[in-house]
């Protein structure tokens, strides 16, 4: 993860739900999606275990894909999005799940990640904007 700081494209919520309407998601997408803004901290294994899915293909690229169906509608948005996502990583590649969430942060602002040495899986955070755990 790079040093600077660099500020998230905020999703205008209003646009996001036009786009998850016209995306032609199916039911197995809408549940994800759902699951995801509710809960809003989740892993792969995490949301196997709760949507009693498949471990293959692994949800989190259902979720890209989920991502680029609605990032369609929204393209501008969307460019703002992948480009933020990958001024995020260190190896500069980006990531369309960045659409609906971003890597969880411990104290110390240290990705909860394997590759940084601290969880056993990527813990994901749901956009604040799209957090629906309240509603």
């Amino acid at each position: 993860m790079k040093n600077e700081i660099i500020q998230r494209p905020i999703t205008p919520i209003g646009e996001f739900e036009i786009a998850l309407n016209k995306a032609e998601l199916s039911d197995d997408d809408y549940e994800l999606i759902d699951y995801i803004r509710y809960t809003s901290v989740f892993t792969q294994p995490s949301l196997v275990k709760d949507l009693k899915r498949p471990s293959k293909p692994p949800l989190l690229t259902n979720l890209c894909q989920i991502c680029r169906k609605i990032g369609s509608e929204m393209p501008e948005h969307f460019k703002k999005v992948i480009d933020w996502s990958i001024q995020m990583n260190e190896h500069n590649i980006r990531w369309d799940g960045h659409l609906i969430c971003a890597e969880a942060l411990n104290v110390d602002n240290i990705p909860i990640s394997p590759s940084y040495g601290t969880s056993l899986f990527d813990v994901l955070v749901v956009h604040k904007e799209l957090f629906l755990g309240f509603d």
